[in-house]
């Protein structure tokens, strides 16, 4: 009665360790796409910092141009100051692109923290049901297999 016993808890550990092999195959491949993440919003980052800076110093010169349009001639002020003000309208655009770029990399940044979160759960719920597993006594081989049961259904 013992020896067909012995093959099944050996079908069954090695059908445990493929499993928790896979498991970890899978949160290696979440960890390449959230290390793949955080580059993109790295980059993202550098962008937006230079972009940032750029519309600055377009600022300044706007800001500049108006205090020397303020000692021109009359006509030619009206002109620049047209001009201003639609430079300043493109400005306006750049700065909500730059928002809602920011808004981007904020959710993406959010839904990185959400799949981290994620696989912690299941790193610890993978954990808790290796424990379970290895709690089970060699003469109940259905304790294990609930185990398992329990793991394929994650």
């Amino acid at each position: 009665m013992n020896e067909p016993a012995v093959p099944q808890r050996g079908s069954a550990e090695d059908e445990r360790e493929r499993i928790a092999n896979e498991r970890d195959r899978v949160a290696d491949e979440r960890d390449d796409i959230a290390d793949q993440r955080e580059a993109t919003s790295d980059a993202r980052d550098l962008l937006l910092d230079e972009k940032e800076k750029r519309l600055a110093a377009l600022e300044l010169r706007l800001d500049d141009r108006a205090r020397s349009l303020r000692e021109s001639v009359p006509d030619v002020v009206r002109r620049q100051q047209e001009a201003i003000d639609r430079s300043r309208e493109v400005l306006q655009r750049a700065e909500l692109r730059l928002e809602r770029a920011e808004a981007s990399l904020q959710r993406s940044r959010a839904s990185i923290q959400r799949d981290d979160a994620e696989i912690q759960r299941e790193v610890a719920t993978s954990s808790q049901g290796e424990g379970v597993g290895a709690e089970a006594t060699p003469g109940e081989p259905d304790a294990s297999k609930g185990g398992s049961a329990k793991s394929k259904r994650r």
